[in-house]
């Protein structure tokens, strides 16, 4: 036991030998920490000012009121102090005015064994001094250790008694409402009354809670200005203080004298229980305290003890009709303060009204689980089996109940089911024990609503995966796969259209894996078959298992095909194939899909390709047909080449090549595009055994007159190309001239090179079936290169074999290009060439007519001019 006392007021040498004047008179020896701040804090007194024109006299002194305080300080400790107007200083009659006695008795909170309020009027505190004592030039002994003692002013009789007169317990429930607003508000309860109801108010506050509690209550009968009191329970008095019509702003006021109280809306049942403890039965009130003291670490004065009140009343009064609010609170604070013992009585209690929780609100029913699972560790096998028990009972009663909507049963089942989960408890796996399977199956026997059929998939799903059952146990003819066959031909028979949603519930309880997923719809399509229109029924169990395996990523989408391979269901790996194309956003996706789908299935199962090739290579063209040309390009040529080596004929190959020589160059080909028109030609020619025509034609012929390297080898290629063309001529009649012109630039130089013969020339001239104006610039071409091959050679032999061919097809605008060609030859070149032209056609009058005629224009023509309209030529190219 801790307990001191000190005593401040005017004398003439206090203890510690300081000059008159108030100071600290004595204290007792052992009270080593006389001297901090929470102590002298008590020594403050400020008595009423007196109206104007009033002198103090002994007689007013003697009137003024005294300040019993309650106090707590910050190390823990508390005291109770007395603070008397003494009027005269220690001089007695002789002295000044304005002394006042503080008598301050500081305790651990473990010796305050009363409520404070009950130390009123008792001996231990002084409220004279002796003059002997204060008028006396030596320093005082030290004082004694007090002892506490009650005063006889206050008990719980004399506070019942007060609070029967008239309307004081209906003010005083008020006051004891803005008590515990306290630390919400932070608003200080101010009481205006005779200085003797002001301790019988305080005394009701306090007795209101358990003594631990009001002994946090720091409280004083009188206060000079109560906005800056330490206390939040403030006595006032009406003249020369700062009590003042502005502090009903600031503070809850109860103006007794005035008739002047705050009011508020209060809980019905707390103050109920608080109006009946006053008035009938303070013995119920003690009980509660009793109750919080034993089991409760709770301590403080607040609104808390509203919820401290609710969980005391469902103790003892049970949860029927509590409102989930009250039942939250108050379950909530016992989580917060009950020793670890009390929490087990208090769930042990709660399930000892197991058959109250069937009827109680669905809100409080969670909380009361919430708190009952949060102790499972402490409670017996018995208990746990009666709280299990409890929420099955519940969640069927809620199920079977009519007029319970789907969101409103679900949300309390999801509420529920994830409080157990937070336990380690399946409330799946409980609801498929036998007894409670059968009647929950029992809504299966009637007409249901879509979103029960939903529920009972998934309590079924759930439990099947909770245990780690493999999908081999959920065949029709297992145990658990009968449960799914079961409810699929029950549902089929009471209303088939709610087919399509049965079989999604089910399929989407197993959308989290690819495997079971694919697995579990083969099981199910076993069990339509044996509905009406089961074949029908099986096509839309196949439709809603493609939608969710669209949204699977690669690896799914191989343990599928996997399965489906074993089995030999073909329909259904084509059916993956076309998801994973479809759902491949980019050429490099489309390229995998469709290379792992061929390489793997196509080619490897003879049995598929048989059924599927085709539609596999058609859908993929079509995919590659979805992406920009540009993109698509490299992947069509890789395409080709793989019908190619594979030899397949499929219907879109005109397209495809089409489509890819489109944008391959008259020229000499990259090594990419040499590669494409021969894989074109071999598909067209050797495999589908069809002419070569059009575009990639031209661009054979042009790369086969380009590889020849010797003229030992025209007669052969030239042969080649008729063969391809079966023996038709190709056609540049209505090729652009841009493209002749360019074609010619790429395929002429080494033909001229090779066809030194007239026959030769003819053969190559042949190969073609030229408008006039591309014969025109055919024969305009070749002139210039065989001149400039001659030139080269310095022998003009080649010239004239060229032109005894070029005269068998000569027309005027023929004989004008080849003399124009001539223009740039000097005068001795040109008699040079006509000497050959003459010596090799000397008899034959139409070669030599025709030369004249070619001669003469290229005498004519002026080189310069010709130059320019070639240049021009040149630039429109």
């Amino acid at each position: 036991m801790s307990v001191h006392q000190i005593i401040y007021t005017s004398c003439m040498r206090g203890i510690n030998s300081v000059n008159d004047g108030q100071q600290v008179f004595s204290y007792d020896a052992q009270f080593k920490d006389y001297n901090n701040d929470d102590v002298k804090s008590l020594f403050s007194y400020q008595p009423p000012a007196l109206e104007p024109g009033v002198v103090m006299t002994e007689e007013i002194a003697a009137t003024l009121p005294r300040a019993f305080i309650y106090r707590n300080f910050e190390d823990g400790r508390c005291a109770i102090s007395l603070n008397t107007y003494l009027g005269r200083d220690y001089m007695g009659s002789a002295g000044r005015f304005g002394n006042h006695l503080s008598h301050v008795v500081v305790a651990d909170k473990i010796d305050m064994v009363n409520y404070p309020c009950e130390f009123y009027g008792s001996s231990v505190l002084r409220e004279r001094m002796e003059f002997e004592e204060v008028n006396n030039p030596n320093p005082p002994e030290f004082l004694p250790v007090p002892s506490l003692k009650k005063g006889y002013a206050v008990d719980a009789e004399s506070v019942l008694e007060f609070l029967g007169i008239g309307e004081r317990l209906e003010i005083y429930k008020n006051m004891l409402y803005a008590m515990l607003a306290f630390e919400r508000e932070r608003k200080r309860v101010i009481i205006c009354d005779a200085a003797e109801n002001i301790i019988m108010w305080i005394a009701a506050l306090e007795y209101a809670v358990p003594l631990k509690n009001a002994l946090n209550i720091n409280f004083t009968t009188y206060e000079f200005d109560p906005a800056l009191s330490a206390a939040q329970i403030c006595g006032v008095v009406k003249k020369g203080t700062r009590y003042t019509s502005d502090s009903k702003r600031l503070h809850f006021v109860f103006d007794i004298e005035e008739n002047e109280c705050v009011e508020f809306e209060k809980e019905a049942e707390f103050y109920d229980f608080i109006d009946t403890a006053f008035s009938l039965s303070f013995e119920s009130l003690q009980d509660f305290h009793v109750f919080l003291e034993q089991g409760y670490t709770y301590d403080k004065v607040d609104e808390e003890y509203y919820s401290a009140y609710t969980l005391y009343s469902l103790i003892s009064d049970g949860v029927s009709g509590v409102t989930q609010n009250r039942v939250d609170a108050a379950l909530r604070f016992a989580d917060r303060y009950a020793v670890s013992t009390e929490k087990v009585k208090i769930a042990k209690n709660l399930l000892s009204q197991s058959k109250a929780l069937y009827g109680i609100n669905k809100e409080s029913f969670l909380v009361i689980i919430r708190y009952i699972f949060s102790v499972k560790n402490a409670l017996d096998g018995k208990e746990q089996m009666i709280i299990r028990d409890a929420i099955v009972e519940r969640i069927l009663g809620e199920f079977f109940y009519p007029e319970n909507a789907e969101e409103v049963f679900l949300k309390f089942y999801n509420d529920t089911d994830r409080i157990c989960r937070e336990h380690n408890f399946g409330l799946a796996s409980e609801l498929m024990q036998d007894n409670n399977r059968e009647k929950l199956f029992a809504a299966m026997q009637s007409s249901v609503h879509p979103w029960k059929i939903n529920f009972i998939i998934r309590v079924v799903s759930t439990y099947v995966k909770e245990c780690n059952i493999p999908v081999s146990e959920l065949t029709p003819d297992k145990p658990l796969g009968y449960l799914y066959y079961g409810i699929i031909n029950a549902v089929y028979l009471q209303n088939p259209q709610n087919g399509y949603f049965l079989i999604s519930c089910i399929l989407n309880e197993f959308a989290c894996n690819g495997a079971v997923l694919t697995n579990m719809a083969l099981n199910v399509e076993g069990m339509l078959l044996d509905v009406p229109n089961g074949v029908k029924e099986t096509a839309v169990l196949w439709n809603i298992y493609g939608q969710i395996m669209a949204a699977y990523q690669k690896k799914e989408f191989l343990d599928a095909y996997n399965i489906f391979a074993y089995y030999k269901r073909h329909e259904q790996v084509y059916m993956l194939f076309q998801l994973q194309l479809q759902n491949s956003k980019d050429i490099q996706t489309a390229q995998d899909v469709f290379g792992e789908h061929f390489n793997g299935f196509v080619q490897m199962d003879r049995e598929y390709a048989l059924q599927y090739e085709q539609l596999v290579l058609q859908l993929y063209f079509n995919k590659l047909g979805e992406f920009d040309r540009g993109q698509s390009r490299t992947a069509k040529i890789i395409f080709l080449d793989l019908l190619v080596q594979c030899g397949i004929d499929v219907g879109f190959a005109d397209e495809l090549i089409v489509d890819l020589i489109r944008n391959v160059p008259y020229e000499s080909p990259t090594r990419k595009n040499l590669e494409l028109v021969q894989n074109a030609v071999k598909y067209i020619y050797d495999f589908e055994r069809k002419p070569i025509t059009g575009k990639l034609l031209l661009l054979e012929v042009g790369m086969t007159i380009e590889s020849i390297k010797t003229r030992g080898r025209l007669t052969e290629k030239m042969n080649q190309i008729k063969m391809l063309a079966q023996s038709k001529r190709i056609h540049l009649t209505e090729m652009p001239k841009n493209y002749v012109e360019e074609y010619f630039s790429w395929v002429l130089p080494n033909a001229c090179r090779l066809c030194r013969k007239n026959d030769e020339m003819n053969m190559f001239y042949d190969l073609f079936d030229m408008s006039s104006s591309v014969e025109k610039y055919y024969f305009s071409m070749c002139t210039r290169l065989y001149l400039k091959q001659c030139k080269d050679e310095k022998d003009y032999g080649v010239f004239a074999e060229y032109f005894g061919f070029a005269c068998r097809y000569s027309t005027s605008l023929i004989r004008e290009e080849i003399g124009k060609s001539l223009c740039k030859l000097n005068k001795n070149k040109l008699a040079e060439l006509d000497d050959i032209i003459c010596e090799t056609y000397g008899t034959d009058k139409e070669i030599i007519r025709c030369w004249n005629d070619v001669r003469e224009i290229a005498e004519l023509t002026n080189p310069l001019l010709n130059n320019l309209s070639n240049l021009f030529r040149i630039r429109k190219k």
